[in-house]
C-alpha cells in the first residue's frame, strides 16, 4: 500500500530497484486506518470514522491520488488548508489540519478530518513511526554536490544483490524526506535517501526520523553560503550525519576532501574512505577521459586493482562511482560484480546528460543546478574532451552564495578562460562576473557575452551553434536554463543512437 502520493515504484523480485515516478506501492504496513494515523501523530479525529482506510499520503493537491490522506502544510508562500475542499473533490480519504481550521459545514461523512497541533510535525511523526516498523538497512547520503548522482549510482550497484528502494527525485529536505520514508516497503532490504540542508540542525532532524545505519558524505563545497558564515559551518552541518549514525554505524567518506576527512577522523564507528588518495580504502587511479560517453579508471580494494569505467565524461563521476563501490563493499558484494555494474549506469536528465543533434553539435545538459566547485569541474571536463569545433560554456547565475557571489563567479570565468573555453555565455545577475573574469584572464571580448535573462541567451545560442561544437549548459535551477535545452530540441533534431 502506498503512503506517498504520486511517486513511482516498481518492485523487481528478490533483487532489483524500485523506480521513482508515479505511485508508490507496498508500504511497510499492508493497511493503515485513520485511527492509526491519529494515534501516531497525536491527532484528534474530529470527523469521520477511525476505520477509514488510508492508501497514501500527499502534501500537494495537484498530484493527490484517490484514497490519499492530505496533510495541509502551511508554508511561507502557500497554505494547504485552502485546498482541503479541492482534495476531497479529488477523492482524498481525508485531511490532516490544524485545530484552528475547524470542521467545514457539510463535511463528507465517509471522509476523515484530523486535528493536530502542527501538520508538518504530524507528517514527520507518521514517517518516523513507519520507519521504526521497517527492518531493512537505511543509507543516508549528504554532501554539497553529487548527492542525487551518488544515490542513483549506489542504488544501481546494490540492486545487483538486494531489493533496493531509493528516495524519489530530490526529496531530500524536511518535507520531502518524510514523504520518501513513507514509501518504504517490507520487501525492501536497503533504502537509500538523500539529506540536503540549508541550515544547521536540519540533517540532525532528518537522522532522527530516518535512523540511518550507513552514512555517505560526498564533499563539502561553498554552497548555500547565504545561510552560513563560511564553509567550515557547512562542514559542521554535514557532520550531523556522522553524529546521527552512532558508534555502531558505518561512515563512507571522501578522503580527498579535507573537511570530510576531518569529520571522519572524529567518527567512532566503522569507516570506509574513498578517493584518489593512498589512504582511501576504495581508491581510483589512472583516470582517462576517453570520450563523451566513457571515463576509464582503475579501482583498488583490499590490495587488488580492477579496471573500470563509467559511461559518462568527467572525473566527478568517478568520485560518485567510488562512493557506490564503497557501499557495495560494505554490503558484501563481490568487487568484480560491482565494477561490472558500473558500465551500465544511466544518466539522469539535466545532470550531465549528453544530447547529440543531427546538425553535428553536442550539448551537455547540466542545467539542474550549479555551484562554483561543480562548475569548475564541468569546465575541466568540457576542455578535456576532444572537440572538432568550439567549446561553448553557457553558465547561469549560481544562487545562495551570499557576499562571496561576485568573487566566486569571477573565479569561474577566469577558470573558463585559462582552461580553453572558446565562448562564454553568462546568464542573469552575478553571472556578469563570469564574463568579467574571462575577459580579464585573456578571453576576447567577441567571445564573452552576458544576458540579463535566459530567453535572449537562448536565442543567441540557438543561432550560434555550429557543427562540431560542444555546448555545456549549467546553472542554478532558478536561472531556468532548461528552457534553453527545450528550445534547442525544438529548433534542431536530436540524433538517435
Amino acid at each position: 500500500m502506498s503512503y506517498v502520493g504520486n511517486l513511482a515504484v516498481q518492485v523487481c523480485g528478490g533483487t532489483g530497484l524500485r523506480e521513482a515516478g508515479a505511485a508508490l506501492v507496498d508500504l511497510v504496513m499492508s493497511s493503515m486506518s485513520a485511527a492509526q494515523v491519529a494515534s501516531c501523530t497525536g491527532g484528534v479525529l474530529v470527523s469521520g470514522s477511525g476505520t477509514v482506510a488510508v492508501s497514501g499520503v500527499s502534501i500537494d493537491s495537484r498530484t493527490l491520488k484517490q484514497g490519499d490522506l492530505f496533510f495541509a502544510i502551511r508554508g511561507p508562500r502557500n497554505d494547504g488548508h485552502k485546498y482541503v475542499a479541492d482534495v476531497l473533490a479529488r477523492g482524498a480519504a481525508g485531511a490532516v489540519v490544524t485545530a484552528d481550521y475547524g470542521v467545514p459545514p457539510n463535511f463528507p461523512a465517509d471522509r476523515v478530518l484530523l486535528h493536530v497541533t502542527d501538520t508538518h510535525q504530524a507528517l514527520k511523526a507518521l514517517s518516523a513511526y513507519l520507519r521504526a516498523l521497517w527492518q531493512g538497512s537505511l543509507v543516508a547520503i549528504t554532501g554539497s554536490m553529487g548527492k542525487t548522482t551518488t544515490k542513483e549510482f549506489s542504488a544501481h550497484v546494490l540492486q545487483t544483490s538486494f531489493t533496493v528502494y531509493r528516495s524519489p527525485g530530490n526529496y531530500n529536505n524536511l518535507f520531502g524526506l518524510p514523504l520518501a520514508l513513507c514509501g518504504l516497503s517490507s520487501d525492501d532490504q536497503i533504502g537509500i535517501f538523500e539529506m540536503g540542508m540549508s541550515a544547521p540542525g536540519e540533517i540532525a532532524e532528518m537522522c532522527r526520523l530516518a535512523r540511518p545505519a550507513v552514512g555517505v558524505i560526498t564533499n563539502v563545497a561553498p554552497v548555500h553560503l547565504e545561510f552560513f558564515s563560511g564553509i567550515e559551518e557547512i562542514a559542521r552541518a554535514k557532520a550531523e550525519l556522522a553524529a546521527g549514525l552512532g558508534s555502531d554505524g558505518t561512515l563512507i567518506c571522501n578522503l580527498d576532501d579535507p573537511l570530510v576527512a576531518s569529520i571522519a577522523s572524529s567518527f567512532g564507528g566503522r569507516k570506509i574512505g574513498f578517493g584518489l588518495t593512498e589512504a582511501a580504502d576504495v581508491r581510483a587511479g589512472d583516470i582517462e577521459l576517453a570520450s563523451l560517453h566513457e571515463t576509464r579508471f582503475t579501482v583498488s580494494v583490499a590490495g587488488k586493482t580492477h579496471p573500470a569505467s563509467v559511461p559518462f565524461a568527467g572525473r566527478h563521476y568517478v568520485m560518485n562511482a567510488l562512493a557506490a563501490v564503497a557501499l557495495g563493499v560494505h554490503f558484501g558484494i563481490d568487487v568484480d560484480q560491482i565494477v561490472a555494474s558500473l558500465r551500465h549506469l544511466r544518466q539522469n536528465p539535466m545532470r550531465g546528460q549528453v544530447l547529440t543533434f543531427e546538425d553535428g553539435f553536442t550539448v551537455i545538459d547540466d542545467s539542474y543546478n550549479s555551484n562554483p566547485r561543480a562548475l569548475r569541474l564541468m569546465i575541466e571536463t568540457l576542455c578535456g574532451l576532444p572537440c572538432p569545433g568550439r567549446r561553448i560554456l553557457v553558465a547561469g547565475e549560481m544562487l545562495e552564495l551570499g557576499q562571496d557571489a561576485g568573487r566566486l563567479h569571477y573565479e569561474c570565468g577566469a577558470c573558463a578562460s585559462w582552461s580553453g573555453v572558446d565562448i562564454v555565455v553568462a546568464v542573469r545577475g552575478a553571472a556578469r562576473e563570469i564574463v568579467r573574469g574571462a575577459l580579464e584572464s585573456g578571453m576576447s571580448a567577441s567571445n564573452a557575452y552576458f544576458f540579463t535573462e535566459v530567453d535572449p541567451a537562448t536565442d543567441f545560442v540557438t543561432r550560434a551553434v555550429m557543427p562540431g561544437d560542444i555546448v555545456l549548459v549549467k546553472g542554478s535551477r532558478g536561472t531556468q536554463l532548461d528552457r534553453m535545452i527545450r528550445a534547442l530540441k525544438t529548433s534542431y533534431a536530436e540524433r538517435t543512437n
